[in-house]
């Protein structure tokens, strides 16, 4: 009986982009800060808040825009889930959220 020899696969090489790798080598804010806590100072207001997007929709890498919405009232706790939370069956208590939420979205569409 005669053993077949392995398969051998063709190994392309990786190549990484140097400029990008630059670019992106720092640490991040968690994906829920909004803005991002690094910014939470009296000096950022809504004319420096303004400017950042402004500046942010320039950057030369466009890009899609991404989303993310964490309502924080929950009707049960979820334990893998590191965001705020209130934990209540009464939905009317997200109603100011809502609200707030609502607009923001409004002044940053604006943007």
């Amino acid at each position: 009986m005669s053993e077949k020899a392995p398969a051998t696969k063709k190994r392309r090489a990786v190549q990484f982009n140097l400029e990008l790798i630059k670019r992106y080598d720092k640490a991040g804010p968690r994906y829920t800060s909004y803005p991002t806590a690094v910014q939470f100072t009296e000096s950022f207001n809504s004319k420096a808040y303004a400017g950042y997007a402004r500046q942010s929709n320039e950057e030369p890498i466009r890009r899609h825009l991404s989303l993310y919405f964490h309502i924080p009232f929950c009707s049960t706790l979820c334990f893998y889930c590191a965001c705020n939370k209130f934990i209540t069956k009464k939905k009317e208590h997200g109603a100011p959220y809502l609200d707030r939420l609502f607009r923001e979205i409004e002044m940053q569409g604006r943007l």
